[in-house]
């Protein structure tokens, strides 16, 4: 499988642990199927889950995760530190290896058709599959939440791109889309002070290509941060985390620790890891791993010829 691409579903559902290891299974019941990570969360009870395969293998565990989800979630009753507006809140295509952005855009907008039409359920496309230049950003679709949602799909500029109009008020509407691998992480604050807290997510929050959340870690009752970067090429992962360290320190408080939600590119750690240790010009392929994948490759590729 030469091009990879991944999707990165994520569901309203993070307490269920017994419901989120019975999904699990069925998504690995899909032949040809590849999980690659399940991140479960409990304070914003949201499950993040990343698979990969062929498109056609794709699109069978997203209607397997589309089809379970809508049985065992109903959002009249959900509760979660995070602005949704669906059980299936998003479900993102994501290129990894040698797939052209505008081949993922066809395939998420396919994927979307066909969810719509199956499902019932009303579809946004977002980031690079957006049709409307106002819901490239998925917070403006989020805007209001579910429990606006019903307002929401009244107004006519907030019409769904696929499915019906009206309101589920079991399911909500779900988000499709193409975008770039995204990075996100949650920050622990030193502090339960939840004025502090709301000031420094406010000051992140105004940081380009960054979107922040603040609540409430459930075990500790410390403040925290749930960030995430869209663009990490032009707004790297370190300089997010140093800007978070320089507002923590102007109200007295500091990090207690950050924790990685879902999968990210390995260059992400890498050029944070050369920030930290003050490397300068270290070439990538210099990594032991790097350079024998690069050997193994050569060699697999002579060897096909």
């Amino acid at each position: 499988m030469s091009k990879i691409l991944s999707v990165v579903p994520n569901i309203c559902e993070g307490r269920d642990v017994k419901f989120i290891d019975f999904l699990v299974h069925k998504l690995q019941a899909v032949k040809g199927l590849i999980l690659l990570d399940v991140s479960r969360d409990t304070s914003r009870n949201r499950t993040v889950i990343s698979f990969t395969g062929k498109p056609d293998v794709i699109f069978q565990g997203g209607f397997v995760l589309y089809e379970e989800t809508m049985k065992h979630v109903d959002m009249r009753r959900h509760e979660g530190s995070y602005p949704r507006i669906g059980a299936v809140d998003v479900f993102p295509f994501v290129p990894l290896k040698d797939v052209p952005i505008e081949e993922v855009v066809e395939l998420s907008i396919d994927f979307a058709k066909q969810v719509a039409e199956r499902f019932k359920v009303p579809v946004y496309l977002f980031a690079e599959s957006a049709q409307v230049p106002s819901r490239r950003d998925i917070e403006n679709i989020r805007e209001g939440e579910y429990e606006g949602l019903e307002q929401k799909l009244k107004i006519p500029r907030w019409r769904p791109d696929f499915g019906p109009i009206e309101f589920k008020p079991d399911f909500g509407a779900t988000i499709i889309g193409a975008r770039y691998p995204l990075i996100s992480f949650k920050v622990l604050l030193n502090t339960s002070d939840k004025g502090i807290a709301q000031v420094i997510n406010q000051a992140v929050e105004d940081i380009v290509h960054v979107h922040s959340y603040c609540g409430v870690e459930p075990e500790r009752k410390l403040m925290q941060l749930t960030v995430s970067i869209s663009n990490y090429r032009k707004k790297p992962m370190y300089k997010v985390i140093e800007a978070i360290r320089m507002e923590t320190r102007r109200y007295g408080v500091s990090i207690a620790n950050v924790e990685m939600i879902g999968l990210i590119p390995e260059v992400a750690f890498i050029e944070s890891a050369l920030y930290y240790m003050n490397i300068h010009q270290f070439p990538i392929n210099r990594l032991l791993e790097r350079a024998v994948q690069q050997h193994l490759s050569e060699r697999l590729q002579l060897e096909d010829e």
